[in-house]
């Protein structure tokens, strides 16, 4: 019998700890969606993928494993005596499952569109496989579980009993749904046979994913076992999972040998003893996941003792969740040399997701029939709580689980504010800041009166005109300068017809789009501080005839299909001559990859303006606040740039509201 759950402190110090990790996830996952994921995670362009894929959905769904193997073994293979651990192992593998779900809408950049592999099938696709699979399973893993929550409720029986009755063909649909998907997780990684180092890349990627997700499964079950058995002071299954655990050492010892067979016939292996940090991360892997499980599960010492089992199941996990985070993106550093430390706060919202379904699945445990014995129910009959001093009744304990729960939380949210806070202090410049399109405005010009130089009068951005026909317009283009509606005026015209007119447009436009004559700064250079990727694989596949092509990129059929080793993007676009353009590289990028916006304008606009500045006696051509006019109020830069204010206002046009950062 366990330990009443209101009064096993093991127990509460433990759901205080998932509450407030819970909180500080909540946190981060709220400006996670308020402000992108530049600011909350260390991905980047050129890497896309980190923390959340390799751990929230590779790994989530290898340890959702045990629920197929359970309910294979005993509605299929008629393994009765593991019928009472069926129930929690389907409730692990549901929970499992929600959770890839909920990592996959933290990481998609746009989750709303989630829906859409429904509806907007790719049939050749391994990820709509997985997708759709994994869909169909978690709603299979719902039915499975159903009947285990709505037992209770008498108006439900018709559809536990008909539910009861579908268990069969539920659990077959489940198999196949289940050895699919494992697989098929697998079959995508035989598309980056270029992107990863030679000891994680295999074309028997399927076969790996699917045996290793079955011993996965096992070994989730049983550290599941031993964790919730210790948790409530319960007597283990010890005789099930041993039997569990020589399930999973026979399942290793198979992954062992067809890894190993694998590498020896690739002429593979020689990389594993090359000294290398992979070689060392390669052994680590096979240790942790399988080595020292199948010694701890049947050396004669250790086989069959609670320890055994405990640590043996736990370094199953731990080793095969390395292993999915190798696969996923650790091997591919080797490769594409672009490494990756996941911020904390991906670290948090990974673990706050596994703590809040850990909180559900004790729920669960306390309030459903998980376990043919439950854990004790707190004392319906407890005393009733008085004022000590006016004998006053004051209802039930000060200080019970909600209240436990709702302090954790709060103080978990107050860790993840600081948490967020220390990390946009050590990166500001990583959090997302996507340039604005530049802007069409009006202005009407006039002489200084002063002297030399001209008024601006911006009258109005969307391109109506509010004035008689005698009035003389001019079109400008107002450019973002940070966000928060500040602008550069910007006088195309006047530069233009300064640099020489029409023929001049490749001084500054040095690259252009596809069929587009002087694409804006800002389609490429389309974050305001970080670098972007502009080549587009699709485009150029569909381009050059279709993944027939691909030699015509990547010339050496040997070398990894990565940006270094394709043929140079100069082959084929040639750049411009540098006597035909003003534009000069200041940082060395790769290939197809635009530094930021500020960067690339500044490199441009201000180096001529410095030029000018000295050739034409410019005494103020090269300050700030010749373009950036409206953060530069005061007295003294008023004066410096008499010969160019703009004022915002006057005649009122339609659209003069999106363009009140130039007020001076």
């Amino acid at each position: 019998m366990s330990e009443n759950t209101a009064t096993n402190s093991r127990l509460i110090a433990t759901k205080a700890a998932l509450w407030c990790l819970v909180g500080a996830a909540a946190v981060v996952v709220g400006v996670r969606y308020a402000l992108g994921l530049g600011l909350t995670t260390a991905l980047t362009d050129t890497t896309p993928w980190g923390m959340w894929i390799g751990f929230d959905v590779l790994s989530g769904v290898a340890l959702a494993a045990g629920g197929f193997v359970l309910a294979a073994a005993v509605h299929i293979f008629g393994r009765e005596r593991y019928h009472g651990i069926v129930r929690p192992a389907i409730l692990t593998a549901f929970l499992g499952y929600l959770g890839v779900i909920i990592g996959l809408l933290v990481d998609l950049g746009r989750p709303w569109n989630i829906w859409r592999p429904v509806f907007q099938q790719n049939l050749h696709s391994p990820l709509f496989e997985v997708a759709m699979c994994v869909m169909l399973y978690t709603t299979v893993l719902a039915l499975e579980f159903a009947p285990t929550a709505l037992e209770r409720w008498r108006r439900a029986q018709p559809v536990v009993r008909l539910l009861r009755r579908l268990v069969l063909p539920l659990v077959i649909t489940g198999i196949c749904l289940s050895t699919l998907h494992q697989s098929s997780l697998g079959t995508m990684f035989l598309l980056t046979e270029g992107r990863m180092h030679p000891l994680w890349y295999s074309p028997l990627q399927s076969p790996l994913f699917l045996i290793s997700a079955v011993a996965l499964g096992l070994g989730m079950v049983t550290l599941e076992g031993v964790v919730s058995a210790w948790l409530y002071r319960r007597k283990a299954e010890w005789q099930l999972f041993g039997g569990l655990t020589r399930a999973a050492a026979v399942v290793l010892g198979l992954y062992l040998v067809v890894r190993l067979v694998d590498l020896g016939v690739r002429g593979m292996l020689g990389h594993a003893v090359d000294g290398s940090g992979f070689a060392v991360l390669f052994w680590l892997e096979l240790a942790l996941s399988a080595v020292l499980p199948i010694l701890l599960f049947t050396l004669p010492q250790s086989r069959g003792q609670p320890w055994a089992h405990g640590w043996g199941a736990l370094l199953v996990v731990a080793g095969f969740v390395l292993h999915r985070a190798d696969v996923g993106g650790i091997s591919h550093v080797a490769i594409t040399g672009e490494a990756y430390v996941p911020a904390l706060t991906e670290v948090v919202t990974s673990l706050g997701i596994v703590a809040g379904l850990a909180l559900v699945f004790l729920f669960c445990v306390e309030r459903l029939r998980i376990w043919e014995e439950p854990p004790a129910a707190p004392d319906l009959f407890a005393r009733t709580a008085f004022d000590p001093v006016g004998r006053q009744y004051i209802g039930a304990p000060w200080f019970g689980g909600g209240q436990r729960a709702v302090l954790a939380l709060v103080v978990g949210a107050i860790a993840g504010v600081i948490l967020v806070e220390a990390q946009v202090a050590v990166r500001e410049r990583t959090r997302a800041a996507p340039v604005a399109a530049p802007k069409n405005a009006l202005i009407v010009r006039a002489q200084n009166p002063s002297g030399p130089g001209h008024d601006f009068e911006l009258v109005a951005s969307s391109g109506e005109t509010p004035f008689d026909a005698g009035v003389d317009l001019h079109p400008v283009i107002l450019i973002d300068s940070g966000g928060a509606e500040r602008y550069v005026l910007f006088e195309h015209e006047a530069h233009q017809g300064r640099l020489g007119g029409q023929t001049a447009c490749a001084l500054c436009h040095h690259r252009n789009v596809p069929l587009d004559l002087a694409t804006s700064c800002a389609q490429c250079h389309r974050d305001m501080f970080e670098t972007t990727d502009t080549f587009s694989h699709a485009r150029h596949e569909t381009a050059l005839g279709g993944r027939e092509s691909c030699a015509t990129c990547h010339v050496d059929a040997d070398a990894p299909k990565s940006r270094a080793a394709a043929k140079a993007c100069d082959d084929c676009h040639r750049p411009p001559r540098p006597d035909a353009t003003l534009v000069r590289a200041t940082i060395e990028l790769p290939a197809g990859l635009a530094p930021g916006y500020l960067d690339a304008m500044h490199g441009l606009c201000l180096r001529c303006h410095l030029q000018e500045d000295a050739a034409a006696g410019e005494p103020h051509l090269g300050r700030c606040a010749t373009c950036h006019r409206n953060r530069f109020d005061d007295k003294d830069e008023l004066i410096r740039r008499t010969r160019s204010v703009a004022r915002a206002g006057g005649s009122g046009g339609p659209g003069l509201e999106e363009a009140k950062g130039m007020n001076p």
